[in-house]
Formats: C-alpha cells, structure tokens, sequence
C-alpha cells in the first residue's frame, strides 16, 4: 500500500500545482485586461506591472488554491474509478476510506501551508502592492503634512486621545488623553494646552488631571508642567495610519483589536477577520473531504460531472463564507461563530459523505 500511497499523493501534488497554476495564471490575465487602461493611462513600464502582478500573485493562489484541490481530487480518483483500479483494490480488500489517506494526507499539509504562507508572504505581498500602486503608479506623494488636526488616536494600555492639533516634529495642541480601565471606565483624565516630545518623553504644559473613583467622584490637580510619563507612544505613532486589515499581520491585528476593546470601539469587523485567517486554513481540506465520497460514487455521470459537482461545492462554500462574515460584522452572530460556522457545516457534511463512501 505504500507504493499505492507515494503513487496517489504523487499524482495529487501533481494534478493540484498544475491547477493552481493554470487558474491563478487565467485569473491575473484577466485582471491585466480589466486594468490595462488604468496602466497604460498613467504610463507604467512593463518591469513595474511585473511587480505589480507578482506582489498580487501570492493573493491569488491563497483564494483559488481549494479550487485547485478539488480539481486534483476529481481527476486522479476519477481515473481510478474510469479504469476501474479503485474496483480492482477493493476487490484486494483495500477500502475506499484507506485510500482516501493521501488526499486527506494533501488537505491537512494546506493547513499548514496557508497559515505559513499567509502570514509570511501574502501580507507582506498585499502591504507592498499597496505602496506600489499608490506611490509608484499613482505616483502619490508620501504624506509629508507637517500638521494633523483633530487626531483621534487608540493607545496601549487603555489611552484614548483626541488632540486637537498635532505637528509631527514632537508637538501637541490643546490634547486630551483618557486612561479606561477593563468596563472602558474612565480613570483619570489629561487636559492640556501642549505637551513637547523632549528626551524620548513628552512634557505637558497647562495640564489638568482629574481622577475618578469608583464613586464616580472626581478629583482635579493643575500642574503648569508636569511629565506625562503616560505616554508611550512616539509622535510618528500619532501620525501612522493603520493599515488595512488584509495587510497587516496576525499579531499587530490581534493587538490592535485589544486597542478597540479597552476604548470601547466597535471591532467587530476586525474579530471577523481575525478568526477567518484561521478558519480559511481549513478549506483546503474540507473541499477535499467533500469531493472525495463523489468522485468516486458518481460513476453513471462521468467524471466531468462529478468534477462540476465538486466546483459547486467550492463556490457554495465561498458563498458562505461571505454571509457569514456579513453577519458577524453586523453583530448578528459573534465574530468567531462567523468565521467557523461555514466550516462546521461544510465539514460535517464532508465527514457524513465520506463515511457513507464506505458502504
């Protein structure tokens, strides 16, 4: 049954690279015809669209890449079951279940590999096509705005700011700074009409602090200067702007979703795509747990049926994936249930499938 095993897995990796690279190379031609007016409108050589498309590249694969399973699935075991080897190793006493092991061996390697390659090159790949698009395509000036008003910024460790006036080189102007604790209650207050970056710490001049208690009572000190010791963060941190969720890394999005829940944002959104990066790892292998039971038990409507069947599958499951990401989004349903719920339901039907393949 080794020779069996390598034979199969070695025809599945085949079959699967060669899809996805077939798919993947389709997709992004058809996306250069969509964008070739926006390219040659503005000029771009032929070495920037090279980049522009292989910075896009890893994006791609990561969304077609069950499609790509599916499709390996389908043909190696509809060409077992075509020429009747599946029929010829069952009468052996191999059951159908023992040979599914490779490409269940395939679907639990993509866990890993999405959740490897996602966090290592996807993100990187989505956040460098995003300056390439915007600073040398567009050709967008980086932001060299020396002053920024009205600046709403979430800190570490329960801050809240809004300042009113910010000047990058170390300045803020009439600045208010909120210290919450874990029920987002504020706990002391900063009022003031400046604070300097001096040192590697911020200076505050004018400053009003107030402390609450438990009570709610409050109680105020006036300090013409006082060190705001505080503050942690650097004026460039002020200045940032977040990136986008599908380009920042796991770990940043994890702390700056704790950032909105201790100030009491709404950060549902982010919870949703948080969890999803997890539980997409795992479409791989439930589409392959799905197509393997049909494409061994439709034998009347040939293997091209069965495959149609299976990419059915593939694009009901992406549908519901997006519903339910909808759903969490808009708090109908908690953000880790929206990320999982698709999976739970597809993979139960998968486990069903396949253990009735047997009889």
């Amino acid at each position: 049954m080794k020779i069996v095993d390598r034979h199969i897995l070695r025809e599945l990796v085949k079959f699967a690279l060669l899809a996805v690279t077939s798919v993947v190379a389709i997709y992004l031609l058809i996306d250069l015809f969509e964008e070739l007016n926006y390219f040659t409108s503005r000029k771009v050589s032929l070495l920037t669209i090279l980049a522009y498309y292989g910075y896009s590249l890893p994006s791609a694969a990561s969304l077609l890449y069950p499609v790509s399973m599916v499709l390996a699935v389908f043909v190696v075991y509809g060409q077992l079951t075509r020429n009747r080897e599946l029929h010829a190793l069952e009468s052996a006493g191999v059951s159908a279940l023992r040979l599914f092991l490779p490409a269940v061996a395939m679907g639990l390697a993509s866990v890993v590999l999405y959740l490897a390659a996602n966090e290592f090159v996807t993100i990187p790949s989505n956040a460098a096509l995003s300056d390439l698009r915007r600073y040398k395509i567009e050709r967008r000036a980086p932001n060299q705005v020396q002053k920024r008003t009205n600046v709403y910024f979430v800190g570490k460790g329960g801050r809240v700011f809004f300042i009113r006036e910010l000047e990058l080189n170390g300045a803020l102007h009439n600045f208010c700074l909120s210290e919450l604790d874990r029920d987002r209650r504020v706990v002391r207050r900063y009022d003031g009409a400046e604070a300097a970056y001096r040192g590697n710490a911020w200076v505050g001049r004018n400053v009003n602090v107030r402390t609450f208690d438990a009570d709610g009572n409050e109680t105020m000190a006036h300090y013409d200067s006082l060190d705001l010791s505080a503050i942690t963060e650097r004026p460039e941190d002020f200045a940032s702007t977040p990136r986008p969720v599908e380009e920042t890394s796991t770990p940043d999005l994890r702390s700056y979703i704790g950032r909105m829940r201790r100030a009491g944002e709404n950060s549902a959104k982010e919870e949703v795509e948080y969890y999803y990066r997890f539980s997409y790892s795992l479409i791989g292998l439930v589409v392959v747990l799905l197509g393997l039971p049909l494409s061994v038990r439709l034998r009347k409507g040939g293997v091209m049926f069965g495959l149609g069947l299976g990419l059915l599958f593939s694009f009901l499951y992406w549908g519901a994936i997006q519903t339910s990401r909808a759903y969490g989004t808009s708090h109908v349903i908690s953000p880790a249930m929206a990320a999982w719920l698709p999976n739970i339901i597809f993979g139960v039907a998968a486990v069903v499938l396949v253990l009735r393949a047997e009889r």
